[in-house]
């Protein structure tokens, strides 16, 4: 019988891809999970999606969790940190919101039989930064998460899933200047600093694709999305070179940035390999025949050009 994924997160941006992927591939049952499935997003997805069942979930509600993972073989999980309760708990000093939820994530699943959880995490920039960088906490969750879904490993497979840095920030860190109309891409690290790029919305469920067709390869290991290392300013290049627009790259302070957590994680990606181990993306993921959006790509897919701005 063909298997039942339980998508957690479906009109996101990471649980979309998924269920693109999925569901263009024809091999899988496709139950996607949201707050609220009379939302306009959740409407969009049955209409996009013929076949694919809605179905109400709150991360927050270890019931709603059960019911909606009841008959699956595979959830994907993902949690988000920046959301307005997580936040709100967190500035309230409770710095585990985001792995409780994951954990209730896990919990469910196991209760209700999953055989196998893809889970969207991130590496812990304390232990990669050697306890410099410690109040990631986005990572830092996210990364509790999987290592308490890889202590199930006896209950329920675990897979983890790494992605970079997304593509799609870039769109949200430009304005047009105001002296003579070129778009402005505003970032605090150097222009030639490296980053690990992802169109998590084009290549996100790729990879959790494989993951799925490729079960033991895979078990119980972080398998990253990202395309490969690139300039902080490549993207502002690729987008000129796309849109014919004329944009630059603008360095900005740490200062600019909203919260300790953010300057930590721009601090620690400009320092550290978060990818450690794996030095030419493109050639490792040639070799398993998922091809990933470049740069370039990536804006001529978007049809953004900064007009609007």
């Amino acid at each position: 019988m063909t298997q039942l994924v339980a998508v957690v997160g479906a009109t996101g941006l990471q649980g979309g891809s998924v269920v693109k992927v999925l569901h263009a591939s024809g091999k899988y049952r496709i139950r996607a999970l949201t707050r609220n499935p009379e939302s306009s997003s959740a409407k969009s997805l049955e209409q996009k999606y013929p076949g694919i069942e809605i179905v109400r979930a709150d991360l927050d509600s270890p019931e709603s969790l059960r019911q909606a993972f009841r008959g699956a073989d595979i959830v994907f999980g993902v949690t988000q940190f920046f959301q307005k309760d997580i936040l709100e708990k967190v500035e309230n000093g409770d710095t585990d919101a985001e792995f409780t939820q994951g954990k209730a994530i896990i919990d469910a699943a196991i209760d209700e039989g999953v055989q196998s959880m893809v889970l969207s995490s991130l590496p812990s920039m304390n232990r990669i930064s050697c306890g410099k960088y410690t109040k990631v906490l986005h990572f830092e969750g996210k990364h509790k998460v999987e290592e308490y879904l890889l202590s199930k490993g006896d209950e329920i497979r675990g897979y983890p899933v790494h992605a970079g840095s997304y593509m799609q920030n870039y769109i949200g860190l430009s304005r047009r200047s105001a002296e003579d109309n070129a778009v402005e891409f505003s970032f605090v690290l150097d222009p030639s600093d490296k980053l690990p790029l992802t169109d998590v919305e084009s290549d996100f469920g790729k990879v959790v694709a494989y993951i799925l067709e490729h079960p033991e390869e895979c078990l119980g290991k972080p398998t990253a999305v990202c395309t490969g290392y690139f300039e902080a300013q490549d993207m502002v290049k690729a987008f000129t070179e796309v849109t014919g627009t004329p944009a630059r790259y603008v360095q900005i302070p740490y200062e600019c940035m909203c919260s300790e957590n953010l300057t930590q994680m721009a601090k620690g990606l400009r320092e550290f390999n978060i990818f450690d181990g794996i030095t030419d993306f493109a050639e490792y993921y040639e070799k398993k025949g998922v091809r990933l959006t470049t740069p370039a790509e990536f804006w001529r897919n978007s049809g953004w050009t900064g007009l609007t701005e």
